[in-house]
């Protein structure tokens, strides 16, 4: 009888302790799709971050523009003076206003029979460019712009010869005609994106 009442008092310790047991472990209910949500603030913070690493782009982009304006400009070699391009040297002998002296070119131009645009002027820029390498040197008027402080004329208006090549020692005499505008300062004449020849002041006779 001790035997069979110890047996049954054995077993609802037993149960007990399973019990116990069991409920150390919490049951795995699962996770919704709402667990992993991030929370109202967290987005919130990121979109305040995303504001923000915007506004410091723009803040670059602007800078750099404006540097670009105002800065330093880049080195040009003085009216007169030559620089080194692919085969030779270039220089500037010449810039004159097309007012001053009523220069038209021999063969029609219709590029140049109508007048200038309001708030501007044209002018002539004679060009030297001279063969000093075996491979000579070539004259391509397409390759010719004028930049300034806060100006750009991309192309040229009407040029003789448009394009031209020679051997080494020869010399290339070429005229162009740009339209600028008149308050235009601190012009350089651009070659292919390369040699910078200052226009002097010459440009501005008269104005």
């Amino acid at each position: 009888m001790v035997s069979q009442m110890s047996a049954k008092g054995v077993a609802p310790t037993r149960r007990s302790d399973e019990s116990a047991m069991d409920g150390d472990i919490p049951a795995d209910r699962g996770h919704s799709a709402a667990d992993f949500q991030p929370s109202s603030r967290s987005v919130a913070m990121r979109r305040r971050w995303l504001m923000v690493a915007a506004s410091v782009l723009c803040l670059l982009l602007v800078g750099a523009v404006f540097l670009r304006l105002t800065g330093p400009a880049e080195p040009s070699a003085p009216l007169g003076a030559s620089v080194v391009v692919d085969g030779g040297v270039a220089r500037i002998n010449g810039v004159i206003p097309l007012e001053i002296d009523g220069w038209l070119p021999t063969r029609p131009a219709p590029e140049l029979s109508g007048a200038a645009q309001p708030g501007t002027h044209r002018v002539r820029v004679l060009v030297e460019l001279t063969a000093l390498e075996p491979q000579g040197v070539e004259f391509v008027a397409a390759d010719y712009s004028i930049e300034g402080l806060g100006v750009t004329v991309p192309a040229v208006l009407w040029s003789s010869p448009t394009r031209q090549a020679v051997g080494q020692g020869e010399t290339i005499l070429a005229t162009l005609v740009f339209e600028i505008p008149n308050k235009a300062i601190a012009l350089v004449l651009e070659i292919n994106q390369n040699a910078r020849l200052s226009l002097g002041v010459e440009h501005h006779v008269g104005r």
